[in-house]
């Protein structure tokens, strides 16, 4: 099954039913239970125009990462960074995945068939001794979906950024979208929080990812 999900992410599988499902899905966002593949196996799922942009996102953050270093998944949707780590590194990654979308966690658990660590969990109230090298966040803050109307926009993803630090070893690393979170002010203030801090533009024109290192 693990062989036949990599063919269908990344287009080998040209007899599959599923052929291109994540290149060529037109899903209807507002009717995903009668049609569970999109949560299954569709990137518009966890919000990306299609596969190449999703794996794209993944590599710009995982340039950061040493090979052997572990990884906490803040907005991890159904993990498919684990799937994607392997399938470009050529190894495997311990990793943990947390998200608040159980239908999201759910979908992983299926169609890794548990072989995935996934927590469905808030990652305010995330248990202190969850640890890994590296905390990282892909464009998850970009969007909010939490119910907190007192909460700023900045000040959630200051919030997010202080419990991604707390869990790692080694530090943050976060793809964020400068139309959201202005990039000069985010840096300066992590920064003055955390020291070490630096970040990339080179992403994208829009996007950049923020690292902190402990």
């Amino acid at each position: 099954m693990l062989n036949k999900l990599k063919n269908i992410f990344m287009g080998k599988d040209k007899n599959d039913s599923k052929e291109g499902v994540l290149e060529n899905y037109q899903p209807d966002i507002d009717n995903q239970e009668q049609d569970p593949d999109m949560l299954l196996y569709a990137a518009e799922a966890v919000g990306y125009d299609n596969r190449e942009a999703q794996w794209s996102s993944y590599r710009s953050i995982t340039n950061f990462i040493d090979e052997g270093d572990s990884v906490l998944d803040f907005g991890c949707g159904r993990g498919d960074y684990k799937l994607f780590y392997s399938d470009d590194y050529k190894h495997d990654i311990n990793y943990i995945g947390i998200d608040m979308n159980q239908n999201l966690i759910n979908a992983g658990l299926e169609v890794y068939e548990n072989k995935v660590n996934l927590i469905c969990t808030d990652w305010f109230t995330l248990d202190e001794k969850i640890k890994m090298d590296w905390s990282i966040n892909v464009k998850s803050n970009n969007l909010r979906y939490d119910a907190d109307i007192k909460t700023s926009d900045e000040d959630y993803l200051k919030n997010t950024i202080q419990s991604m630090y707390n869990h790692s070893n080694k530090g943050v690393i976060i793809l964020l979208d400068g139309n959201v979170h202005n990039p000069g002010n985010i840096f300066n203030w992590a920064q003055d929080s955390f020291g070490s801090t630096a970040i990339d533009h080179s992403f994208s024109d829009n996007e950049y990812v923020l690292v902190i290192y402990k």
